[in-house]
């Protein structure tokens, strides 16, 4: 059977439409930064991508919660990804009313500010003695940094965190 040049090029042409069609989507870096920046604000939520596999991580406060971010998982990751490995945990949710912050007589505007602070961070309690705001209780090390630059704005002579324990 003898080609043509213009047969050759109709078939060179879809040879090379073909391929381009058949390449891949997203790399797994580019797909799992595209599901992170759906899941902004998700700070407790961890996303991994391995071969377009999705493996989602972390702590939630719902069930809800739990498939709701999965399905933006989905949405965000669309047709590249191939399959959503869901293992978040469910987590009872944290008291949102904090124990209420000990204030000496001499700290009570300190005190005050401090309390209306803390509504924030319901798992840890503060106490404000001779200026000194002392911090005790659990919290994730990605806050630490957030309580320390409110508590310092707050201007006491001194915060104290050595009470802190740090939750992975």
């Amino acid at each position: 059977m003898k080609f043509n040049k213009l047969t050759f090029c109709l078939l060179a042409t879809s040879a090379v439409i073909s391929f381009s069609a058949c390449k891949s989507g997203l790399s797994d870096d580019k797909l799992e930064e595209k599901i992170e920046n759906a899941l902004t604000g998700r700070k407790t939520v961890d996303v991994e991508v391995e071969k377009g596999k999705v493996i989602l991580s972390g702590t939630v406060a719902s069930e809800e919660e739990k498939q709701q971010i999965e399905s933006i998982a989905k949405t965000a990751g669309d047709k590249d990804v191939k399959s959503i490995q869901n293992d978040i945990v469910v987590s009872a949710p944290v008291a949102t009313t904090p124990a209420p912050i000990t204030v000496s007589n001499n700290d009570a505007t300190l005190g005050a500010a401090v309390n209306t602070f803390m509504k924030d961070f319901p798992s840890v309690q503060a106490s404000v003695k001779d200026g000194i705001i002392s911090v005790t209780g659990t919290l994730e090390q990605a806050k630490i940094v957030t309580l320390k630059q409110g508590l310092d704005n707050l201007n006491p002579k001194k915060v104290d965190l050595s009470g802190i324990v740090v939750k992975k």
